[in-house]
């Protein structure tokens, strides 16, 4: 072996080796400065050693490679021209994860359409489904439900996971018959097939089916029929009276009035005559509400609220439009929030009773917000509470350097698996928060229009906009975006 040059550095692999993990960590690159390998024996063994200590893991070294590049060093190092060049040589490769297949739910009936509102204000109810008739046997929907991927492992050892796929499930409650059969279109893959098990009345979620026939009430709800409780659609020839219990999961049609305001329904209310509650408890809606007027009441709704006349000393929390369609239909003393918009013909009246409107603002999102928020508040603390035994246990097992016996590994290994569990569990939970502090505003341009008056005393909110009207305004839209310093108003125009 020829000796070093003049004036060369002593041997050092420790400086002429480098190491480099490429971004997607599936290779690792050592670098050979040969100067700083000149007058030593680097062979493949040693050179192992120092790939080894570079933090690779030992199953996804290349020993091949690593015998080659001893090879091309030594051989690198006798060329006197060559001890100031630098080598490059791949010596570490991971496995790639192996992306799988997200699944897709295909409906084969017409599902239910929200209200649209025009550029003038007013409701398009063109393409609303009140409730969708199906036939026995008529196929309702096909679920593939996805194929996972397959984890990697990168250079050093840990996991590489694949990107997550949809994997929609389907809950399927009464008279739905499932089937499991192969894609036609995809012989390799099993589909299932879902269909109607009776004729009647299909009610569907993005992830729910069923089929129920309805229920006709020729009375009012009251002492005379006792609580419903139905999952199915409910048309009643009367009212619900003050204290009565309706709980449906399908649509609820009324002749009468809802004076009850323990209500829950699972779809549309539609009522002939209006919402008169006691300014107390909460009715839920998840579809649609219709009805002349609201009156005294709370009501959370998740799809549009149309109200033909007025709404008055009100509460409501709205995930659609709200709509007060008639020429003189007016909002009063009333506290109401739409995460669309909202459109009607008065807003406050002479008298300057509390009246405020805001839109853009998601109601749910912003208590799952408060709730995820408080969840990592405890989660906190019961982590912190964990931390000084956790440095306990470290120091026994330094001071046994790891010899322990089994019974207190066991012990010591559950309670790193529970603070580890906890810790994912916060993380998780965390960036979830994050997501909410943003969906909780309607990212859209969302409007209130006002087509007649808005008195002095009504307050309009969106996002940090606060306006308290000093002063009667009449006829006007404002248009809202979320990047807006200030919405102003615009005049109304009738489509008619």
């Amino acid at each position: 072996m020829s000796s070093a040059p003049a004036n060369s550095p002593e041997f050092n692999p420790s400086r002429g080796l480098h190491f480099q993990i490429s971004d997607d960590r599936l290779t690792a690159t050592m670098s050979a400065k040969l100067g700083w390998l000149v007058g030593g024996d680097l062979n493949h063994i040693l050179l192992l050693e120092y790939v080894e200590a570079a933090g690779l893991h030992r199953d996804r070294i290349d020993v091949k490679a690593v015998e080659e590049a001893a090879i091309a060093i030594q051989t690198a190092i006798k060329e006197s021209d060559k001890t100031k060049s630098q080598l490059e040589f791949i010596i570490a490769r991971g496995i790639p994860a192996k992306q799988g297949q997200s699944g897709w739910i295909k409906f084969f009936f017409q599902r239910a359409q929200r209200v649209v509102l025009k550029e003038d204000g007013s409701a398009d109810f063109r393409n609303i489904n009140k409730y969708v008739h199906i036939k026995e046997g008529e196929k309702l929907a096909t679920l593939f439900e996805g194929i996972p991927g397959e984890q990697g492992i990168d250079v050093q050892g840990n996991p590489i996971y694949p990107n997550p796929i949809d994997r929609p499930k389907l809950t399927l409650g009464k008279n739905v018959l499932p089937k499991t059969v192969q894609d036609p279109e995809n012989p390799d893959i099993q589909i299932k097939e879902y269909y109607a098990g009776l004729s009647g009345v299909v009610f569907s979620t993005d992830n729910s089916l069923t089929v129920s026939p309805e229920l006709t009430i020729d009375s009012s709800i009251g002492l005379g029929t006792g609580n419903i409780n139905f999952e199915g659609t409910i048309r009643v020839k009367g009212t619900i009276e003050e204290g009565a219990v309706v709980n449906c999961t399908g649509s609820l049609y009324l002749d009468g009035n809802v004076e009850s305001s323990e209500v829950t329904v699972g779809e549309d209310l539609e009522v002939k005559g209006g919402v008169k509650g006691k300014g107390k408890g909460v009715i839920r809606i998840k579809g649609d509400l219709h009805s002349k007027f609201i009156e005294n009441a709370v009501i959370e709704v998740d799809g549009d609220c149309i109200i033909e006349n007025f709404i008055l000393g009100s509460k409501i929390l709205c995930l659609g439009n709200i709509v007060l369609t008639g020429e003189s239909s007016s909002l009063i003393g009333s506290d109401v929030i739409a995460f669309k918009g909202i459109t009607l013909a008065s807003l406050g009246s002479s008298a300057q009773m509390d009246t405020s409107v805001e839109v853009g603002f998601h109601y749910k999102n912003d208590r799952l917000l408060n709730e995820g928020t408080q969840m990592i508040v405890e989660l906190d603390k019961e982590l912190e509470a964990v931390l000084p035994e956790i440095q306990k246990i470290k120091e026994v097992v330094q001071r046994t350097r790891g010899k322990l016996d089994e019974a207190r590994k066991q012990k010591f290994k559950d309670v790193f698996d529970a603070y580890s569990k906890k810790s994912k569990t916060l993380e998780l939970l965390k960036s979830k928060v994050e997501e909410l502090k943003s969906s909780r505003y309607n990212n859209e341009n969302v409007k209130l229009v006002v087509r007649n008056t808005a008195h002095p005393g009504a307050i309009i909110k969106y996002r940090r906009q606060i306006d308290k009207l000093v002063k009667a305004q009449t006829a006007f839209v404002m248009n809202f975006f979320p990047q807006q310093e200030k919405a102003m108003m615009t005049a109304f125009k009738s489509g008619k």
